[in-house]
């Protein structure tokens, strides 16, 4: 009996990414290929990232490893990187397939094929959407779910409608399938992903149909997620849905990028500041337990140190209960790259510092400001024990991250908690 190949997969950035590589893992499996999580196998697969220069490195960097430390595999790059950067992959040793960010539903043709596999699409934004599948993901509890890809926005900074093409997105029915199986499969929270979520239009339905009809999904034994949103994305259904529905969680990702009306207009946003408060300040009024979270790029060129204290000071004053604080980089082929007074490295660096910083201080407000108060609780992953108890480890619906200790197993299980100051929750009770 001919003994199985085996493959493992790196995946680097979105969660669009993610998805993408456990339809390839199924796709390969299904091919008789099997899966291992041993970097010493037949076939190394990088799902690769070009959002920063340090994803690309970082990309490259694990690249030439597995073709110096597993010399006799084949190596499978696909994604951003491969997209934007070809000519830094192709010379390398062992790679038999490289497709960028086209093409990946034939990776198990290509794998077949007795020649070396260059599918680089010359332009992206000419690609249509390709369909990819999955049954399961690589947690037990929680799935991502794709809706979505490429992006039509072209923020002077983002490199993205390049190497992804141009918005398009999935068929409702495949998506609506797909959530059945995986609640169904048992997974408990579905998270809804895309390049760009909100530009989501199939000819049937935009977003906020979409998900009025995957909250009707059967069984209703999953709660969703929202992976993110620009502030032009939220119509009143969208907003109606987040006051209303108890399974779609009120923890909203709303990308601020600037807190300086100058710096949005260099990086080609769509919205003011005042249009982005009066929209906060809306939701957390309107939803229960509302929590907005969201990303800021600091560094960006021509930004003065009078335009990173006005980024704090909104910041501050929109109170978020987390933030992702990204220094500038650097991409080709964007606006921004050719823009005069770039900010040293060194200061975006401190800059980044400031903003963590500020970053902690909000969540432990927001933490703190729900001591005392029930929230549900999804459980997602058992750590080490603490004296002979079994500890187990979750997010509320508001994407607080909890604790709790407890003599049986709640992994997969919803509990409401009452939150407190200790490190572990103590009263809870399964739902």
């Amino acid at each position: 009996m001919k003994e199985k190949r085996t493959f493992n997969i790196t995946t680097f950035g979105c969660k669009v990414n993610s998805y993408e590589s456990e339809a390839l893992k199924e796709k390969l499996t299904s091919h008789g290929y099997e899966y291992t999580e041993d970097k010493q196998a037949d076939i190394c697969i990088f799902n690769t990232c070009a959002v920063t220069l340090v994803a690309e490195k970082k990309c490259l960097k694990h690249i030439k490893s597995a073709a110096r430390n597993n010399p006799n595999c084949q190596i499978i790059v696909l994604g951003c990187f491969a997209q934007l950067h070809a000519e830094q992959i192709e010379d390398i040793p062992n790679v038999k397939v490289l497709i960028g960010s086209a093409n990946k539903a034939n990776i198990a043709d290509y794998l077949e094929e007795p020649h070396r596999v260059i599918k680089v699409a010359q332009n992206m934004r000419l690609a249509n959407y390709e369909e990819l599948k999955i049954k399961y993901f690589g947690s037990e509890i929680r799935a991502f779910e794709k809706i979505q890809d490429g992006c039509d926005n072209f923020c002077t900074y983002c490199i993205i409608p390049l190497t992804r093409g141009k918005s398009r997105s999935r068929k409702s029915e495949d998506i609506l399938s797909e959530i059945h199986n995986l609640a169904v499969n048992g997974y408990r929270e579905i998270v809804l992903t895309g390049i760009d979520m909100g530009s989501y239009n199939d000819g049937k339905m935009k977003l906020s149909d979409l998900v009025e009809e995957v909250l009707n999904v059967e069984p209703k034994t999953f709660r969703v997620r929202i992976s993110s949103l620009e502030t032009s994305q939220f119509d009143e259904k969208m907003i109606r849905l987040y006051s209303t529905q108890e399974r779609l969680v009120p923890h909203i990702h709303i990308p601020l990028q600037s807190g300086c009306e100058k710096i949005l207009e260099a990086m080609g946003r769509k919205y003011d500041l005042n249009e982005f408060y009066k929209l906060v300040q809306r939701l957390k009024k309107e939803v229960k337990n509302c929590a907005i979270s969201t990303d800021v790029i600091v560094g960006f060129p021509g930004e003065t140190e009078e335009d990173f204290l006005q980024t704090c000071n909104f910041i501050k004053k929109v109170g978020f209960m987390r933030l992702h604080v990204f220094p500038y980089s650097r991409r080709p082929f964007t606006k921004a790259a050719n823009m005069k007074n770039q900010v040293d490295r060194a200061c975006a660096k401190q800059r980044v510092r400031v903003l963590v910083g500020i970053g902690e201080e909000l969540a432990s407000n927001y933490l703190h400001s729900f001591v005392g108060k029930k929230l549900t609780l999804l459980l997602e992953e058992e750590l080490k024990p603490v004296d002979g108890m079994r500890v187990f480890r979750g997010y509320t619906e508001n994407y607080l991250d909890l604790k709790i200790k407890s003599k049986d197993n709640l992994i997969g299980k919803f509990v409401e908690v009452v939150v407190s100051e200790n490190e572990y929750i103590g009263e809870f009770s399964v739902i």
